[in-house]
């Protein structure tokens, strides 16, 4: 086998198991890049491919389990009670309205304790 057969052989079989990708990026973060790179001693190229390998090869999950989700939707749920509790507040104090402070105070004070067992479970 010649060189020219053993180079478009290998070619082949090298385009077979690899693609190439290729995409435009902001000048700041090709300058981070090169930055980067130039500190590792490699390639721009050879280092943005040692990134995205590296971070495709990890075991992180990047979506929320449902576990997860549920646990921060009962953080926004007993949040929002808490804002919008504040709110009333406000709103009521802007318009001169009585404000029963007990009632409000008892519902912040629950709000305060359902908080404390949600992240103290967590």
């Amino acid at each position: 086998m010649n060189k020219n057969d053993y180079q478009k052989t290998y070619k082949q079989g090298y385009k077979q198991i690899n693609k190439f990708v290729t995409f435009p990026v902001k000048n700041i973060f090709y300058e981070e890049l090169r930055k980067r790179s130039f500190l590792h001693d490699l390639s721009v190229n050879a280092y943005a491919k040692t990134i995205v390998t590296n971070f495709l090869s990890t075991e992180r999950i990047l979506v929320f389990t449902k576990e997860e989700t549920e646990y921060i939707n009962q953080y926004i749920r007993i949040s929002r009670g808490i804002a919008t509790n504040i709110n009333q507040i406000a709103h009521k104090t802007n318009i001169g309205e009585y404000i029963d402070t007990n009632i409000l105070l008892n519902s912040l004070q629950r709000l305060e304790v359902e908080f404390k067992k949600f992240i103290s479970k967590n």
